[in-house]
């Protein structure tokens, strides 16, 4: 019967400890390197901040002349305008541009986070959101009977 002889101090790890592929004081390779952000993607991020801060100032503008549009209905006196319709037109102009563009941010930082291409998605809600804003206003105008 034959016995191993016994391990040098530095190497008296257990068993399931140590590797049987390189000895134990082989040293550790390196964590892989993170590859570097490309130019595009840098672009793109970029793009996409400065068109959601833009729509953030035009859709600010775009809902304080909203307000204004209520005075559409000054000329409406002896039931000559349709105030329903009005009022619709003037809910729609005012909520949903905004509640767009909202949506548009939230997508946006999403595709940004899950590093899919986002520039678009401001410009997207933005012609979504200013087509809603026009269905809002032909229908305040269509409701003048004029």
């Amino acid at each position: 019967m034959t016995t191993t002889p016994p391990l040098p101090p530095e190497d008296r790890s257990p068993a399931s400890e140590r590797s049987t592929d390189a000895p134990a004081n082989w040293p550790v390779p390196p964590p892989p390197a993170r590859p570097r952000a490309s130019g595009a993607r840098i672009a793109d991020v970029t793009a996409s901040i400065l068109l959601v801060i833009a729509g953030v100032f035009v859709f600010g503008l775009l809902a304080f002349m909203s307000v204004f549009l209520v005075m559409a209905s000054d000329g409406c006196y002896d039931d000559r305008c349709n105030t329903d319709l009005m009022s619709v037109g003037w809910l729609i102009a005012m909520l949903v541009p905004p509640a767009v563009f909202v949506a548009a941010i939230v997508w946006t930082l999403i595709r940004i986070a899950r590093r899919k291409l986002a520039w678009w998605v401001p410009l997207a809600g933005a012609a979504v959101a200013g087509s809603a804003w026009g269905i809002g206003v032909a229908m305040i105008e269509a409701s003048l009977n004029r």
